[in-house]
């Protein structure tokens, strides 16, 4: 049986006058953790911004199930910041990956605390990540050397 070691979780919400919000929040799990109990969590954060910061949305939601009150997130659980409310995640993440053109396939492309991270799927070769390098330099990241956890990070796009 393969190990699960990211859930993901995304609900999308009908703010009214034609306009809806996704918000989408991403977990690294831990050896041993529960799945569901990690799902649960990140529902519930999900419920928890949408009612602080977006109330409106709940009225007029088709939310199938009602959503669940977690616990305080835990550290290695990213959340969308509150000042992000005019693109979702998915949305930065799908502006991030234009400039990369075919080499996006390449890449896995997350949100973390505020920034992009972009990983390599397989090994790049120099040709490549040169390539690679240029355009997250122009974009104004850089690149993180560590080892087997080496990847490139980007500020996000306004």
């Amino acid at each position: 049986m393969p190990t699960i070691s990211v859930a993901k979780i995304s609900r999308k919400f009908n703010l009214g006058n034609y306009e809806s919000m996704e918000v989408g929040l991403e977990a690294f799990m831990g050896e041993g953790e529960n799945v569901q109990q990690v799902l649960a969590d990140l529902e519930g954060t999900i419920g928890t911004y949408v009612q602080t910061h977006h109330a409106e949305a709940l009225k007029t939601s088709n939310v199938s199930k009602p959503l669940v009150q977690a616990p305080s997130p835990k550290p290695q659980m990213q959340t969308q910041p509150t000042k992000m409310v005019q693109l979702t995640i998915q949305e930065q993440l799908e502006k991030v990956k234009q400039p990369f053109g075919d080499l996006a396939g390449l890449l896995l492309f997350t949100f973390d605390g505020g920034k992009v991270v972009v990983r390599a799927r397989q090994f790049l070769g120099s040709e490549n990540f040169a390539k690679i390098a240029n355009i997250v330099r122009g974009l104004g990241g850089n690149y993180v050397s560590a080892g087997r956890d080496s990847r490139f990070e980007l500020p996000l796009q306004k």
